[in-house]
């Protein structure tokens, strides 16, 4: 059963609470570039944030050190939620609970924060681009060479060299922002469950290719797959864990879309542009009729009509029903109603 990870959404509300006008610019500017219209696109698939950020944020507990952690660097951010996903798991269930139990349903233990396992866990990050980094560092000279031949942004290899210097205190730390946020996340997933149950009811089911791909080049081994809200259009791959957007298939299928509604339009308005069958469609707006019926009224030979209806059946446009021995046209409504959402996604 797919569930939105507690760890990854408390942090991630955490960090959208305090970005979420710039996140949104760059989210938007993302979408320009692959030539989608960003706020259209927002507007129908990604206004549930604002309420969920916004009933996060009536619970929301500041403290601690944020500003390190939650300053906006979405690289950095996404490299710490995963080892602390990896680190705060393990303290709070079993192998065996990890497969069968909801994570929301367990009561929070704080982790052993050992400073090895976590510079371990850390240095994954750096071992599986690269084979001949050691399994773990043990000096400020190791972890000062791998940051520099990373392609990390130097915002984050800065804010990793800090991480290195204190990972049990910063740990600690953000282990006390989780456990005070946590009733947040609970409090704003119960106010949004019916957006966010659709969401993950509708959530890919698998990887997108480039990213299945990416992994088997890249990264074989077994990888756990995340779904979550606060970046529903991210697909990002880290040491031992894939973080899935419940909407990162949506902007292929978006896409898609709009290039089929660019190439049926065409015929539709073509279609509904000859008189006798725009006609006919206005007259089945009051209701379904047989074919003698709509010839009469609209003074057409009943050859005539079958012609019309033929075409506007296998364009959609009409449906049939058999009723007393006849067949009734009915207007498809929801085809109108794509038609007029692809006219507006192509011209508005």
């Amino acid at each position: 059963m797919k569930r939105l990870h507690p760890v990854l959404e408390t942090l991630g509300l955490i960090y959208l609470a305090k970005n979420f006008e710039v996140v949104k610019t760059e989210l938007l500017a993302s979408l320009e570039e692959m030539n989608i219209e960003g706020e259209r696109f927002y507007n129908r698939h990604l206004s549930y944030l604002v309420q969920y950020v916004r009933a996060f944020s009536e619970k929301y507990s500041t403290g601690g050190e944020e500003s390190f952690f939650f300053s906006y660097n979405t690289e950095f951010f996404l490299a710490v939620a995963v080892a602390a996903i990896e680190l705060f798991d393990s303290a709070q269930q079993t192998p065996q609970q990890t497969a069968q139990e909801n994570p929301q349903d367990i009561p929070l233990q704080a982790p052993q924060f050992d400073r090895d396992r976590i510079l371990h866990i850390l240095c994954g990050f750096f071992a599986e681009a690269d084979a001949d980094v050691p399994d773990s560092f043990h000096s400020m000279e190791d972890w000062f060479e791998a940051l520099r031949t990373s392609e990390c942004s130097e915002d984050t290899k800065w804010k990793l060299m800090e991480l290195f210097c204190e990972p049990v205190q910063k740990f600690q730390e953000l282990f006390m922002i989780y456990t005070a946020n946590r009733p947040a996340f609970d409090y704003a997933a119960k106010q949004n469950d019916a957006s966010l149950s659709k969401l993950i009811s509708e959530a890919p089911q698998e990887l997108s290719e480039p990213m299945r791909h990416l992994v088997s080049e890249l990264s074989p081994q077994p990888k756990e797959c995340y779904l979550t809200a606060v970046f529903p259009l991210i697909e990002w791959m880290a040491p031992g864990i894939i973080f899935q957007g419940v909407l990162a298939d949506k902007v292929d299928l978006y896409q898609a879309h709009l290039k089929n509604a660019r190439e049926a339009l065409p015929q539709l308005l073509k279609l509904i542009g000859d008189k006798s069958k725009f006609d006919i469609l206005c007259l089945l707006k009051g209701g379904g009729k047989y074919n003698l019926e709509i010839a009469q009224q609209l003074q057409l030979t009943p050859a005539t009509a079958s012609h019309h209806m033929g075409m506007l059946l296998s364009n959609h446009m009409v449906s049939v029903e058999k009723k007393g021995g006849k067949v009734y046209y009915r207007l498809n409504q929801e085809t109108i109603r794509e038609m007029l959402r692809s006219l507006e996604e192509v011209f508005l």
